[in-house]
């Protein structure tokens, strides 16, 4: 038996008439970052995967205790801590931080001869830590007949776990919540453990799920279409192009660049182009001093080295698999890739940043090439942080401002890894790319790309005029086009070939309408269908600027945005 009808022998009528999203927040319970408010009382016994539960402990990181456990969990889901700790449910285990802005809600519900009792959880408008915007909105719903309902208002970009235990060495369930569907829905079998771990790109924003048990241990899990939530999602890149590209390795995924080598040529100005590389400096003999966790130098060039956003005759070396390309940086960035960090700290180029052990194996070098034009910093033998495997890798400096990162064998056993460079200070991320996958690639200049986003406070509604803006334009630029299609350009149409280099399509183009410019953001107003046929229903848009001088065309485009028509 499957989809529609399995679903409608397990649909309880009482819970189809739970409320999509429940507006009564109740109790806000002052969790600070890393917190857990614990002993809250349900109301009734739910029957849950680890067993009947009265009371819950709430994590401000976006789970919940089926129990008592005072951990709140920082920072990330972990899978195999998961599976081995007590029962819980988790609609997002990640790093939520309400003492910076948003609250963590509580509230109960008895049953009425129309509805059963519930208990409800809201993560209101918390953002993840280290950043203030944007926020997210996470709903549990836990109902006295042992189903539960987990909704978002949008995406994020943390590592991420979903789903739901018995934990105490439960086995691993891996599931894609995005292809589930009310008529193709997931069940467990008579195993309770349910999960997905997303890695720096949330795909669930305005989506809702409902779980129910299946009376053998198991459960179903079908999505509610009705119940979608209008939010928007970001993606692809503006132009000019940031000068940064980076590919992130999470520590599930075994880097695959070693035996590989990429020359970044080109100039700070116009960008650089990434081509495949052979070659890897094996004269290296002048070691430095450094140890786990240390910055070292600076260390002279024998040249100036130009690159996007400033030009430096020295640098700094970080253990952990990068330079930086200024002196006097004390932080050696332990102990995994992030590219938080990356996009706004100072400039620097990162060969293998991760967690990178030379007080206990192998060596760091700063060699002057023998025609003085280059310099090569490399990392020898040097084990990966705790018990891992040896890393050979290297960066190649030019006295033309070009620049090599080359790989011999490398790992990433147990930390996030990054490579790339990044001119830092706060430029745009563009998002991790596949390196290997994508040569030959171009990495802008700088300037700061065209956006495109929802206004504040303004989501696509059904009935309502949602309101996007576009900002980040040139002075003097003469109006706009609004771009519109149902399907994304993947990979991004490039736009080199008509005179917007460094630009890409990101949306087929099913309509189009032109707009003033009128302020910098600029707004566009669209008119959502007042249709419940709507709802769910995706649409792309992208801007373009007409900017005489910018390029040949004489026009820029923006990133793309999804739209998601819902309540």
């Amino acid at each position: 038996m499957r989809g529609a009808a399995l679903v409608a022998l397990f649909v309880s009528p009482l819970l189809a008439q739970a409320p999509c999203f429940e507006a009564s927040f109740g109790t806000n319970l002052q969790l600070s970052d890393d917190s857990v408010a614990p002993a809250n009382q349900l109301g009734f016994t739910f029957p849950g995967p680890g067993g009947a539960v009265t009371a819950i402990d709430i994590s401000s990181n976006g789970f919940v205790w089926l129990g008592s456990n005072g951990n709140s969990a920082c920072c990330n889901g972990d899978l195999p801590t998961f599976l081995s700790d007590i029962a819980r449910i988790a609609p997002a285990w990640m790093d939520l931080n309400p003492s910076t802005a948003g609250a963590v809600w509580f509230n109960t519900f008895p049953a009425t001869p129309q509805s059963l009792a519930r208990a409800v959880v809201t993560w209101d408008q918390v953002p993840e830590y280290g950043t203030i915007t944007p926020t997210f909105t996470i709903q549990l719903q836990m109902v006295s007949d042992g189903s539960f309902t987990f909704l978002y208002d949008s995406n994020v970009f943390h590592n991420v776990l979903i789903g739901c235990t018995q934990g105490g060495g439960a086995t691993a369930n891996a599931v894609d919540f995005a292809a589930i569907t009310s008529t193709v829905p997931h069940v467990s079998g008579t195993n309770p453990t349910i999960h997905e771990e997303q890695n720096m790109a949330f795909d669930l924003g305005g989506s809702s799920y409902q779980f129910f048990p299946l009376g053998n241990g198991g459960y179903l899990v079908v999505d509610r279409p009705n119940c979608a939530l209008a939010n928007t999602r970001p993606f692809g890149r503006g132009c000019p192009s940031p000068a940064v590209a980076y590919e992130l390795f999470p520590f599930t995924t075994p880097i695959d660049l070693s035996n590989t080598a990429i020359d970044f040529l080109g100039n700070p100005s116009s960008g650089y182009t990434a081509i495949p590389a052979v070659g890897f400096f094996t004269g290296y003999t002048n070691s430095i001093p450094t140890g786990d966790d240390i910055v070292t130098g600076p260390f002279t060039l024998p040249f100036p080295f130009a690159f996007p956003g400033g030009v430096t005759n020295a640098i700094d070396i970080s253990s952990n698999g990068f330079i930086w390309l200024s002196t006097g940086n004390s932080n050696s960035r332990c102990c995994t890739g992030d590219p938080t960090q990356f996009v706004n700290d100072p400039a620097s180029i990162a060969v293998l940043w991760e967690d990178l052990n030379p007080f206990v194996g192998g060596n760091i070098y700063f060699d002057v090439d023998p025609s003085n034009t280059a310099v090569h910093i490399t990392w020898a033998a040097v084990p990966e942080y705790y018990n891992g495997g040896l890393c050979t890798a290297q960066i190649t400096l030019r006295n033309d401002g070009s620049f090599r990162l080359s790989w011999q064998s490398v790992v990433n056993q147990n930390h996030d890894c990054l490579v790339g460079f990044s001119q830092g200070n706060g430029v745009i991320d563009p998002g991790s790319i596949d390196f290997s996958a994508s040569l030959p690639f171009t990495m802008g200049g700088g300037g700061i790309p065209v956006s495109l986003g929802a206004q504040a406070g303004s989501r696509p509604v059904l009935g309502t005029n949602f309101v996007m803006e576009v900002g980040s334009f040139p002075a003097g630029s003469a109006f706009g086009i609004m771009v519109m299609g149902l399907n994304r350009m993947l990979p991004p149409v490039g736009l080199a070939s008509f005179g917007m280099p460094g630009c890409d399509q990101n949306v087929s183009i099913d309509a189009t309408r032109f707009f003033t410019l009128a302020g910098n953001p600029a707004p566009f107003v669209f008119g959502v269908p007042n249709n419940p046929g709507f709802t769910g229903v995706l649409l792309q848009a992208q801007a373009l600027v007409v900017s005489p001088g910018v390029n040949a065309l004489g026009a820029l485009t923006s990133n793309g945005l999804e739209l998601k028509f819902g309540m």
